[in-house]
């Protein structure tokens, strides 16, 4: 039975390096609210695999660490094929609030692409080097994906099919999820924001993968190839 955003079959896809303390928590929080939840291991060196299997979750693994950008190719890839209407995206390291995906579900309903779960509302609750550098970001991005975003970094969202097939990938890493939101809104789809509890500290900003500067950089040269693109 559809639900009200006329989607059927959802994935949850969730990205993991070695996050065997956390990702078996958030494959339980996803599977209350999706039949599917598909952990794509990066080359996790610990019990990375193993927790998620025994969490519930379907899992695929990468023969090395090849970034986050990669890890989400992958569920991609797996989502198409198996036949899904939609792929919610979210971190395996509890920054995500699983309780939340309905809110993405819902917010589809409008005709969205994209949903993404927008972070920024608890400005206080963010390190402020993550939080000014995701507010310049959401300015460029909104600018170049002809969408006014809200939050252009967090990796909590919603991406129907539509968008999926098709999409191409020129990065493996963080600035995957920049390219994707340029790529989709010059393609014409719709990029909306639902605003989501803000879930930080220092434990799981110590245990990020995010090397603000390398990241950053690449990042802002997505944004800088995308007005090459004559075929997103």
């Amino acid at each position: 039975m559809k639900g009200v955003s006329g989607l059927m079959r959802i994935l949850g896809v969730i990205p993991a390096f070695n996050e065997a303390g956390t990702v078996g928590l958030v494959v339980s929080g996803a599977l209350r609210h999706l039949a599917d939840v598909l952990v794509v291991d990066d080359g996790s060196t610990d019990d990375t695999v193993q927790k998620a299997k025994a969490a519930g979750a379907k899992v695929v693994s990468h023969a090395g660490n090849l970034g986050k950008g990669a890890a989400i190719k992958t569920g991609f890839d797996y989502a198409m094929k198996e036949g899904f209407d939609a792929v919610v995206t979210l971190d395996a390291d509890t920054q995500h609030d699983p309780d939340e995906i309905p809110k993405l579900i819902d917010a589809a309903s409008g005709g969205a692409g994209i949903v993404i779960g927008s972070r920024l509302k608890d400005k206080e609750k963010i390190p402020k080097a993550r939080y000014y550098t995701n507010m310049v970001g959401v300015g460029c991005i909104s600018w170049r994906s002809k969408n006014r975003l809200l939050d252009s970094q967090s990796g909590f969202r919603l991406y129907r099919a539509d968008v999926i097939r098709g999409m191409k990938f020129s990065g493996g890493r963080f600035e995957t999820e920049t390219e994707l939101l340029i790529r989709a809104g010059l393609r014409g789809f719709k990029i909306a924001s639902v605003p989501v509890r803000t879930i930080y500290s220092e434990e799981i900003t110590g245990r990020s993968h995010f090397r603000a500067v390398y990241d950053t950089y690449r990042i802002c040269i997505v944004f800088l190839k995308s007005f090459f693109w004559f075929n997103p």
